[in-house]
């Protein structure tokens, strides 16, 4: 099971930090990172469900 945390912009990318709670652990990865084989198809497929919010800046960290 996965939570986005928050998302925000560096180097022109935009990267999504989220909280992996079956393994207790936070994973951060940029969008283009999706089709690398580094991320499970579970987390893959919980991005692409919520893409349109991240790519609408739902998520933006901003101070």
């Amino acid at each position: 099971m996965y939570k986005i945390l928050y998302c925000r912009f560096s180097g022109g990318q935009r990267l999504v930090v989220l909280f992996d709670f079956l393994v207790g652990q936070t994973i951060e990865f940029s969008l283009d990172e999706l089709e690398k084989e580094e991320l499970t198809e579970e987390l893959k497929e919980y991005i692409r469900g919520i893409r349109e919010g991240i790519n609408s800046g739902y998520y933006d960290y901003s101070l």
